[in-house]
């Protein structure tokens, strides 16, 4: 039997992507309405079927166009209006709002349920990301980098991506007589799938498979075999792995007689192991038979519980599941890799024989369990096989160091599996990182953007994902729906993320209150825990002006970030979002060495004090402040008849003044560029309505005196 399978069928899995045609690129008129809108005209490619000409199978009917702003937060929704359309295309006009700032638009076609989906106050991901149907249709997404105008889509039409893929069965056998394709269905399809592909980086990446929520796959009925169906259409899904995989059931004539074959979408990677297709939208699915040596099931539903027409027992794409059948009878064995971590390691794992593939009594009498194969020391010894409950039992050697493996033979007959055992150290989340730092930093804001980032290793097997992963935090909450929230029974919090891919793992969370602080851990299987501490970014030192301590509570001013003075000469520095040590800082403290009022106006002499630094340098260190300038604030006075200099007046000042402004009618103020003698005059000029008005004053006077009179 065994034999016999695998030479069935010689298979070529082809991977075509579904290309667009070229339409020429519009050069447009600007139109601007009277609110502010513009109307942008574009031209938008569909991926073109070869059979499915039709609008109604695969054309665009409606087009809606999702506008965010720079930060990615959702603006408008709009409906765009068709102007002229062919089999793959068409020219479409929409009215939106003008705009110089950064916008991202989403083209989502034939999804009307746009309407009742609350997006305010939502980001791209919370809104696009999460669409899904059970319907043909079409997304693109275009960032905007100098903002919206009558001719942001001149330069290039809008290409369209399909939410579907494409299988087709051909058939290339030679001899005509021989082998004839009456139809065939598609096993496990999804019953959905989502409008837009997006990672788990976060990103609208092509390529990347997004599953909706809660997918559901619906099995083949005989009767979706159709001989006039040369292809079908399945939404995308993570296949590769998954213990339900998609397959193919095709009805035929092997020598006029009827039969069914299973095939599995599978293809040798670059080091000759056989995988399976996971299915991504947009592409085709070519399955051509090329010889065919054997009868096929006599029965669809024999096909659909037999093992695959082009996998044998010990095939390597057939090791991944854990159920081969004969479709009689059945061999199950409970996983077929199993990761130990610890020396001395319990291990049991289920293996049992169904004499009847449809029934739930086993018998194991005639199950054999041998250790068939050690690559290099065993990982495991003391084997043993339970026949009356069908457990396997064994220990995970003493040893320690590089990876030890051995492989444990099910048979029964012909039927076979084949469980890996691995013992090896622990796997390691590092390096965790919170906001690219660990320790990790947090602005001491409630919902303050944290980015939390680990790493599953390159060599994690394939076959453990989906890998739960607990991540324990009480103080932040998750940015984006999808990760569920458990309590523990000590009534600690955790979100469960599921790992799908190894690489870096990205997840985006919140600060749930401010002057947050603890440690974040990450528990999984197979991984030694892990651990980031995080808390609010402060630095402390020690801040003088002049060799004297800057009282307790003055205001020291920084050119960005955060500084409280909490004591005398002492300073907590609080950097800016996105900082890194090497940002420059710029700190001015001003005393103050004279102050009065002048005609119910307050003035002031302030000695300034400033010194240049990074952010990283105000980290536990003593910080001198020099003599820098002077502030002068005052009252003022133009004419003979004393008219108060008005706000929004424009001053000429002497080369020695850096700035200035009218604070209040009657009130100036003045910074100087750099210290002076007390000889230098500072210089004040004025045009008013009946003439030009001047004053010039000592620095030594205004020291005492701020009052200036233009005359």
């Amino acid at each position: 039997m065994k034999k016999t399978i695998y030479s069935i069928l010689s298979l070529l899995f082809v991977l075509l992507f579904w290309g667009c045609a070229q339409e020429d690129i519009l050069q447009d008129e600007t139109q601007i309405t009277e609110d502010g809108s513009v109307l942008v005209k574009f031209s938008a490619e569909i991926p073109a079927y070869n059979t499915i000409q039709t609008r109604a199978n695969g054309g665009v009917n409606s087009m809606y166009l999702l506008v965010f702003d720079e930060n990615g937060i959702f603006i408008t929704l709009e409906k765009a209006n068709l102007k002229d359309q062919t089999d793959i295309g068409g020219v479409f006009t929409a009215n939106l709002l003008s705009s110089t700032n950064k916008r991202t638009v989403h083209f989502i076609c034939n999804y009307d349920e746009l309407r009742g989906v609350q997006m305010a106050g939502s980001n791209e991901a919370g809104i696009v990301a999460q669409l899904s149907t059970d319907k043909t249709t079409f997304w693109a997404r275009r960032e905007l980098e100098d903002g919206i105008s009558a001719t942001s889509f001149s330069s290039n039409p809008i290409a369209l991506l399909r939410n579907q893929a494409k299988i087709s069965v051909v058939n290339e056998v030679n001899d005509e007589n021989k082998f004839v394709i009456n139809g065939f269905a598609i096993h496990n399809r999804p019953e959905k799938g989502t409008i837009a592909p997006f990672s788990s980086s976060g990103k609208f990446d092509i390529g990347a498979i997004n599953e909706p929520s809660g997918l559901k796959l619906v099995p083949a009925k005989e009767s979706d075999i159709n001989s006039t169906e040369p292809e079908k259409l399945l939404f995308e899904r993570r296949n590769r792995g998954a213990s339900d995989i998609t397959t193919v059931i095709i009805k035929a004539e092997y020598y006029d007689k009827p039969y069914f074959y299973k095939i599995d979408l599978i293809y040798k990677d670059n080091n000759n192991t056989i995988q399976s297709y996971n299915i991504e939208r947009n592409y085709h699915y070519v399955v051509r038979i090329n010889n065919v040596m054997a009868a096929g099931f006599d029965s669809f539903s024999d096909a659909l519980e037999g093992a695959s027409n082009n996998n044998a027992a010990l095939d390597p794409i057939i090791e991944k599941y854990p159920i081969i059948s004969d479709g009689e009878s059945k061999l199950e064995v409970e996983k077929t890799l199993i990761i130990a971590t610890k020396p001395g390691e319990n291990i049991s794992v289920g293996a049992k024989f169904y004499p009847d593939v449809d029934s739930n009594v086993f018998n194991n009498s005639e199950v054999s369990v041998t250790l068939v194969e050690d690559e290099g020391d065993p990982s495991i010894n003391s084997l043993q096989y339970n026949k009356v409950t069908g457990t396997i039992t064994a220990k995970a050697s003493n040893k320690v160091g590089a990876n030890l493996v051995s492989l444990i033979q099910v048979r029964k007959g012909s039927l076979a599996r084949t469980i890996r055992v691995v013992l090896r150290t622990p796997f390691s989340f590092d390096p965790i990182r919170i906001n690219d730092r660990n320790p990790g930093v947090i602005n001491d804001i409630q919902n303050f953007p944290t980015q939390l980032r680990f790493l599953i290793p390159t060599d994690f097997p394939e076959e453990l994902f989906p890998l739960p992963i607990k991540i324990y935090t009480q103080g932040l909450y998750p940015k984006e729906s999808g990760l569920k929230l458990e309590v523990s029974n000590s009534g600690e919090m955790y979100y469960i993320y599921n790992a799908t891919e190894t690489g870096e793992q990205i997840i985006d969370f919140k600060t749930n209150k401010s002057g947050n602080k603890e440690t974040v851990r990450l528990v999984a299987d197979y991984f030694v825990d892990g651990a980031i501490y995080y808390d609010v970014l402060r630095y402390k030192g020690t801040i003088k002006y002049n060799n004297n301590n800057v009282p307790k509570g003055a205001v020291v001013i920084p050119s960005t970030g955060k500084i409280e003075v909490a004591a005398n000469g002492e300073y907590t520095y609080t950097p800016p979002v996105g900082s890194s040590d090497n940002t420059s800082v710029t700190l001015t403290y001003y005393e103050l060495t004279n102050g009065n009022t002048s005609g119910g106006i307050q003035q002031s002499f302030e000695n300034g004090y400033r010194i240049t630094t990074t952010v990283g340098a105000l980290n536990n260190k003593t910080i001198n402040l020099l003599l820098n300038h002077y502030r002068i604030t005052g009252r003022m006075q133009y004419s003979g008849l004393n008219y108060n200099i008005p706000v929004g007046a424009t001053l000429d000042v002497s080369d020695n003044v850096s700035s200035y402004r009218i604070l209040e009618t009657g009130r100036y103020e003045l910074i100087t560029d750099g210290i002076f003698n007390n000889s230098d005059n500072i210089t004040i000029g004025y045009r008013g309505l009946l003439g030009y008005y001047q004053a010039s004053k000592n620095i030594g006077t205004l020291r005492t005196d701020q009052f200036y009179r233009l005359r």
